[in-house]
């Protein structure tokens, strides 16, 4: 059986050539569907990852707001008299005072958890946390300039 049947190749031909047609439409409404998919989950990552780069959302009083941003320019300048000095200390001491500097302004959570508080107490936590803050930056800062 070394020869093959009469008309076998013009047959074999046109079915390649009826499946070469259809593959390819065949393909492009699934890479239409993956591209959708994917496309899709894109968009909802997105739209997580700036629902978690929101700052969370609380309401804040008159009052807690002006503390705040009082305190939050006191914590400013004691920090910008801080990083002026740490030329003066070594390298692993200002990696910590850089990453407590960091730490300190991370306090977003924070106020938001104290929010549903009445007043009074949210004042009295504001206060006390950016007093601690104020202390701690002013102690390294004494503690540093005395070198």
């Amino acid at each position: 059986m070394e020869e093959l049947p009469a008309g076998h190749q013009e047959r074999f031909a046109m079915k390649l050539q009826k499946r070469n047609e259809t593959v390819p439409r065949a393909r492009r409404i699934w890479f239409g569907i993956s591209s959708a998919a994917v496309a899709i989950v894109l968009v909802l990552l997105i739209l997580k990852v700036q629902d978690n780069m929101q700052p969370y959302l609380y309401n804040e009083n008159d009052k807690v707001a002006e503390m705040r941003m009082l305190y939050e320019r006191q914590l400013n300048e004691t920090i910008v008299l801080l990083e002026n000095i740490l030329d003066n200390v070594d390298d692993s001491t200002r990696k910590e005072i850089n990453m407590l500097i960091e730490s300190m302004n991370n306090t977003t959570g924070v106020f938001a958890e104290i929010a549903p508080l009445p007043e009074e107490k949210q004042l009295a936590i504001t206060s006390q946390i950016y007093n601690n803050q104020l202390q701690t930056l002013n102690s390294i800062y004494r503690k540093i300039n005395k070198k």
